[in-house]
């Protein structure tokens, strides 16, 4: 891939202002921290950006956050942000609430 970003990425960038090479490097690493599940990756990290207006460094961090606390599920990280109905400090306690039940 390069320096280019995937069409996922370029979409989703064009919504969320974080730009799309930036996208696909923290969907590789969310990806690789949560058992290769790179679908449900895309949705964390689409409503980290869109509902929860994340910018990129915050996505960097969460992001980060995840892959320290490797192996996550994917799919409980994921109902626990769609949870926090788009409140931001909600979303950034998904991954406390997700270990605890992991």
């Amino acid at each position: 891939m390069g320096s280019k970003s995937s069409k996922w990425a370029k979409k989703l960038s064009s919504k969320c202002e974080i730009d799309g090479a930036v996208l696909d490097d923290m969907l590789k690493e969310m990806g690789s921290s949560c058992y290769s599940d790179t679908e449900t990756s895309k949705q964390i990290i689409e409503e980290l950006t869109l509902s929860c207006s994340f910018n990129e460094g915050e996505l960097r961090n969460f992001v980060r956050e995840v892959s320290d606390k490797c192996p996550i599920d994917a799919k409980k990280l994921h109902q626990e942000i769609l949870s926090a109905e788009g409140n931001k400090e909600l979303a950034r306690q998904a991954i406390i609430r997700t270990e605890r039940t992991f």
